[in-house]
């Protein structure tokens, strides 16, 4: 009767082993993406509050400043999601079903990337506090 029981629980691990070789591997750059996500909803909250102060508490909150941080920091993130996305597209092990998937995301992040450049350098410019502030107002990280 042990002994029975003993081949049971041996077939079932080596079963639910053999189970687990069979799971796809995660999709690329997930991590990568959360990262970039937050960030943009981050900038969005920005964005919203802006809107909602005025001008003496916009100056004092130091937003201009916080904002040019963050698109930078942003600028960074997004420059890492497309290198990922990248790799994951010259990787040899990437299923071909994905590699249009990895394009189209690559070249989403990387117009991304351009437009946050954009807002950043524009902000930099800009002398006038007020002038920033209606910038910043302007900016969209809707989804």
């Amino acid at each position: 009767m042990r002994l029975a029981i003993a081949i049971v629980l041996l077939l079932g691990l080596s079963a639910s082993g053999w189970t687990d070789q069979k799971t796809p591997p995660p999709a690329a750059c997930q991590d990568e993406e959360a990262m970039a996500a937050d960030y943009k909803k981050s900038l969005g909250d920005l964005v919203g509050a802006v809107k909602k102060e005025n001008l003496p508490a916009f100056q004092h909150d130091f937003h201009r400043k916080n904002c040019l941080t963050k698109l930078g920091l942003y600028a960074n993130i997004l420059t890492g999601v497309t290198a990922c996305f990248d790799t994951a597209v010259q990787d040899s092990a990437t299923p071909k079903q994905q590699v249009e998937t990895y394009k189209a995301k690559r070249d989403a992040y990387n117009k991304a990337k351009e437009d946050v450049s954009q807002y950043r350098d524009s902000l930099k410019k800009v002398e006038a506090e007020g002038e920033a502030k209606k910038l910043i107002e302007k900016m969209e990280f809707a989804d």
